[in-house]
């Protein structure tokens, strides 16, 4: 038994981007069916982040400075129209939502307050990002949002070349159901194999796969190696921010080593922060601990990130007090990193119908080659998320109300064999052992061909594993084995792309191509073609040419 839901635009993924996309295409008047695995508006990494958002200010800032420094940083990957566009477009969002009533801090001039971060030149303003997430949820609400919590959503339905809606089962009940729509926004967050970083553990890649698994093409899909600091003992979030105010990281012989190396410890990416991690401890002089006893500002951290507050408070743990052990949190495809689903100026995959929006659309277009912008994940999301929204909505309004066809025989049994069988590991182990040997750092951060052939072997082996033998115990398991479906996906594509790359630029580094070739100042794609993952060149779209995606 299928249920069918008929909308006009149906939005997967709750975080920042797919709760603003679902707000902006209702606002829009069209009829809206929003779907979040866990719960729409507190889902995702956006509610548990330090609520920086990157946002150029006219009459504060130089655009011509930023979008100069930007392209520099991108290393001949990115696009100047995106970034004009993408500065100037989330300006007028953020005072859009402001004079709305959405909360961002202010000073006592009432402007809006900004903090510096990490990158090329970066200006954030803050907002408390838990509270924002629940006014963007009331405003779908108070819209006529069908929201639909604790659904997993596994594919997109396709007739004929075109989407259809997409088909997924609810979490606590099983109900399978398909929400059928000509317009599709995918906006479930990044991959970060569940990685060690708050709010992390539930980012697997699914709307990547989904994408891929409907015809669109990936980008920047080499790049999906980010990394980030947390706390040793359990996850956190934000120590870029509390390095801004002071904080140090410190070796176990209590030099601050990132100074010895003439970086700055809160402008030094998280990247090059993971590198220099790795280099004192193989140098004998770890562990690696952040230091916050000159720290400023407590009260503006405990606002933008309540969560790690609650957390740290419950814990027993004072920050502040003792010098803590951090470690490096690999976060992948999610949170500053270029990579994504391709997308053009008006937020459209590589098939009509399909829109996607936040981190599971290619950054790059604005990053470039550069991983780890403080702010650009927020920023992006909530810029994407609108322009998502807009154009999906004019999508479905041109289509006239008109559902398009699928085929309902047999996707109840489709979509959920693998509940009962067990033949084979759980799929959270299968997960757990991707996500530790993608977070390797000479795999993911110091890279060779040989290796990520090793590992492309190791990835396939677990994808074989789980579609042939590993079962789901419960409904709840059953979600993680699609997370670890799509989580493989993505780490196939990620690595075929690393391979493909044969030199170093940017956040991608191969010891056997240490240096940057300009024969590779292209942006590769993925895509799949007739079941086979294919990597090519997608386009010039740095300084020389291009613009990403579509004009």
């Amino acid at each position: 038994m299928v249920t069918v839901i008929e909308t006009d635009v149906v939005v997967v993924g709750g975080g920042l981007a797919g709760v603003s996309a679902a707000r902006q295409a209702a606002e829009s008047g069209v009829r809206v069916v929003l779907l979040d695995k866990a719960r729409a508006g507190t889902s995702g990494t956006a509610a548990f982040s330090a609520g920086e958002m990157l946002c150029w200010i006219p009459g504060r800032d130089s655009l011509e400075d930023w979008v100069q420094a930007y392209l520099e940083a991108g290393e001949g990957l990115n696009s100047r129209a995106w970034l004009t566009m993408f500065f100037e477009g989330q300006y007028r969002i953020v005072e859009r939502l402001a004079s709305q009533g959405f909360p961002f801090l202010t000073d006592a001039s009432g402007n809006f307050a900004r903090r510096s971060g990490r990158g090329p030149l970066v200006r954030c303003v803050l907002a408390p990002m838990m509270t924002f997430q629940e006014k963007n949820r009331q405003a779908c609400a108070s819209l006529g949002v069908k929201i639909l919590d604790r659904f997993c959503a596994v594919e997109v339905l396709m007739h004929r070349g075109e989407p259809a809606g997409v088909a997924g089962f609810g979490v606590r009940d099983g109900e399978v159901a398909a929400v059928l729509a000509p317009s599709v926004i995918i906006s479930t967050g990044g991959c970060s194999y569940r990685g060690p970083f708050f709010g992390q553990d539930a980012v697997a890649g699914e709307g990547m796969a989904m994408a891929l698994g409907a015809g669109a093409r990936l980008a920047y899909m080499e790049y999906g190696n980010n990394y980030d600091v947390s706390l040793a003992r359990f996850d956190t979030c934000g120590e870029s921010r509390l390095t801004i105010h002071g904080g140090r990281y410190l070796n176990g012989l209590g030099q601050a080593f990132l100074e010895k190396e003439g970086f700055q410890d809160h402008r030094v990416s998280g990247n090059e922060l993971a590198r220099a991690m790795v280099e004192e401890v193989r140098a004998g002089r770890g562990c690696i601990y952040i230091d916050l006893s000159g720290f400023k500002e407590r009260r503006l951290a405990d606002e933008l990130t309540p969560n790690l507050k609650m957390a740290l408070d419950r814990g027993g743990v004072n920050l502040f007090a003792d010098r803590q052990e951090v470690i490096p949190a690999f976060t992948g495809a999610s949170n500053a990193s270029p990579a994504g689903i391709w997308i053009d100026r008006k937020a459209r995959t590589s098939v009509a119908g399909i829109f996607a929006a936040g981190d599971c659309a290619c950054k790059g277009l604005v990053t470039g080659a550069c991983v780890g912008i403080t702010g650009v994940s927020l920023a992006w999301a909530n810029y994407t998320g609108h322009l998502a929204g807009k154009s999906a909505a004019a999508y479905a309004a041109e289509a006239g109300g008109q559902q398009a066809r699928f085929e309902a025989e047999d996707l109840a049994g489709r979509l959920v064999y693998p509940l009962g069988r067990n033949l084979g590991r759980r799929p959270g182990e299968i997960l757990r052992d991707l996500g530790e040997e993608m977070a390797r750092v000479d795999v993911s951060l110091i890279r060779s061909g040989a290796r990520l052939v090793d590992t492309l072997g190791r990835v396939s082996t677990w994808r074989w594993e789980l579609e042939n033998l590993s079962g789901a115990k419960d409904l709840h398991d059953l979600m993680i084995w699609y997370e670890a479906r799509s989580a493989l996906t993505v780490a196939e594509a990620t690595l075929l792309a690393a391979v493909e790359r044969r030199e170093s630029r940017g956040g991608h580094y191969r010891e056997d191509y240490p240096s940057m070739n300009p024969e590779f100042q292209y942006v590769l794609g993925v895509e799949e073609i007739n079941g086979v993952k294919c990597v090519r060149p997608v386009g010039e779209v740095g300084v020389t040419g291009g613009g990403g995606g579509r004009n």
